[in-house]
C-alpha cells in the first residue's frame, strides 16, 4: 500500500503543476477563445473516458502490468515532448494524448487497490486521496514560482514526476493473486455479475459525481477568467487550490479517525456532500472580492473530502468481484464526463446569460441529482448499505 500511496503523491505533484494553468495557457499565451479551450477540455476529458473504460476492462480481462507500465510510459513520452512542442496545436494534441494515458493508469491503479485486503477499502481510498492532495499542495504552490522562471520548466518537473512514477510502477505495481486467479476463471467462463439493485444505485451515484464536477470543473476553467476579469491575479487563483489541498490534508486524517471510531455510513457521507456542494457552488453568486472566493473555495473543499474518496470505496462495495474493474473505470469516467462538459456548458451559459445563473444551475443540478441518488438508496439498500433481499 505504501508503494501506491507514494506513487499517487508523485503523480498528483506533477500533474498539479499543469492542470490550473491549462485555460490560462492556451487563454493568454496561445491567444486562444475560452470556446476553443473548452473545447481542448472536452476532448481531454473524452479521452479520459475512453482510456478508463479500457483501463476497466483490462484490469477485468487480463495483461495488467503490460498495459499500466505501457500507460505510464505514454503519459511520460507526452510531457516529454511538451518540453520541445508547447505551441499551437501541438500543446492540445499532447495533452489530449496525456490524459489517455492517465485514465488507463489511474484506473488501473484504482482497481488493483480494490484488491488490497488488509484494510477497509473506505481507508484506502481515503489515503490515496489524502496523498493526491498533498501532491496538489506542494504542486500548486509551487507553480506560480515555477512559471516565473519559464513556462517551460512546467513540462521539465512534470516530466521528471511521471519518470519516478514509471520507475516505482516497474518496481513494484504487480497483480494480486487472487485477482490473477480471477483472470484464469473468466477463462473458463466462470463469473459473477452486480446485482440489478447494487447497479442502480452505483449509476445513480455516479450521476451525482458527474452532476457534482460539472460545477466543480468551473473552478478549473472558466472562474480562473472571472477571477481574472475582477482584477484578481493568477497567482492568488493558483493559491486557491494550494488552500483546497491544506484543507483536504489537515480534515482528511480527522475524517479517518472518526470513521474508525463511529463506522460512519459511506451513503451519509454523500449526502452531506450534496448540502455543502450546493451551498458552495450557490455562494460564487456573492463573490465578488478574493476573500468570498476563498470561503466559497472552503465549503467545496468540506464537500470534496467528503464524497471523492467516497464514491470509489461506495461502488467498489456493491460491486461484484469479476466487475472490480468495470466499475472503477465508470467512477474514473463519470467525473470526467463532468469535466467534459461543464467547461463548454459553463461557456455557454455566460455567453448567453451570467456567471451569476451559471452558478445557479450547478447548485440547482447537484440538488436534483442528489435527490434521486437518495431516492435509489432507500428503495433498494437497507440500513446497513446492505442490497434488499
Amino acid at each position: 500500500m505504501h508503494w501506491l500511496l507514494l506513487g499517487s503523491l508523485i503523480c498528483s505533484t506533477g500533474g498539479s503543476l499543469l492542470w490550473p494553468l491549462t485555460t490560462i495557457y492556451m487563454h493568454d499565451y496561445l491567444h486562444q477563445s475560452l470556446t476553443v479551450a473548452g473545447t481542448v477540455l472536452f476532448f481531454n476529458s473524452i479521452t479520459l473516458i475512453i482510456g478508463s473504460w479500457l483501463g476497466g476492462y483490462i484490469y477485468d480481462h487480463g495483461k495488467v502490468r503490460f498495459f499500466l507500465i505501457l500507460s505510464v510510459l505514454m503519459q511520460a513520452a507526452s510531457v516529454f515532448l511538451l518540453i520541445f512542442f508547447h505551441d499551437w496545436p501541438c500543446f492540445a494534441f499532447l495533452l489530449i494524448l496525456d490524459n489517455f494515458g492517465n485514465g488507463i493508469s489511474s484506473t488501473i491503479v484504482s482497481s488493483l487497490a480494490t484488491g488490497i485486503k488488509e484494510k477497509d477499502p473506505r481507508y484506502v481510498f481515503n489515503m490515496i486521496y489524502f496523498m493526491q492532495n498533498v501532491g496538489v499542495v506542494a504542486g500548486t504552490m509551487l507553480v506560480g514560482y515555477v512559471i516565473e522562471i519559464s513556462i517551460n520548466m512546467i513540462f521539465i518537473v512534470n516530466f521528471a514526476m511521471y519518470a519516478v512514477f514509471l520507475l516505482i510502477v516497474w518496481l513494484f505495481y504487480f497483480v494480486p493473486q487472487h485477482v490473477l486467479a480471477k483472470h484464469a476463471s473468466q477463462k473458463k467462463g466462470v463469473s459473477d455479475k452486480t446485482p440489478k439493485k447494487a447497479a442502480i444505485v452505483i449509476f445513480a451515484a455516479l450521476a451525482l459525481y458527474f452532476a457534482i464536477d460539472v460545477g466543480y470543473s468551473q473552478w478549473q476553467s472558466n472562474l480562473s477568467v472571472y477571477m481574472g476579469q475582477l482584477g484578481i491575479p493568477v497567482k492568488n487563483y493558483s493559491l486557491l487550490w494550494t488552500i483546497n489541498g491544506i484543507i483536504i490534508v489537515l480534515i482528511q486524517p480527522l475524517i479517518n479517525r472518526f470513521d474508525e471510531s463511529f463506522q460512519t455510513k459511506l451513503t451519509h457521507k454523500i449526502y452531506l456532500g450534496i448540502v455543502l456542494f450546493a451551498f458552495g457552488f450557490s455562494s460564487l453568486i456573492f463573490a465578488k472580492s478574493y476573500p468570498y472566493f476563498v470561503l466559497s473555495m472552503a465549503i467545496v473543499t468540506l464537500g470534496e473530502v467528503l464524497t471523492f474518496p467516497t464514491f470509489p470505496a461506495f461502488v467498489s462495495s456493491l460491486s461484484s468481484f469479476s466487475e472490480k474493474g468495470k466499475y472503477q473505470g465508470l467512477v474514473t469516467a463519470f467525473p470526467a464526463l463532468g469535466r467534459a462538459v461543464g467547461p463548454v456548458l459553463g461557456g455557454i451559459i455566460i455567453d448567453n446569460f451570467s456567471y451569476a445563473a451559471l452558478f445557479t444551475f450547478t447548485s440547482a443540478f447537484v440538488i436534483i441529482v442528489g435527490s434521486i441518488l437518495i431516492g435509489c438508496v432507500e428503495i433498494n439498500l437497507d440500513g446497513n448499505g446492505e442490497i434488499k433481499k
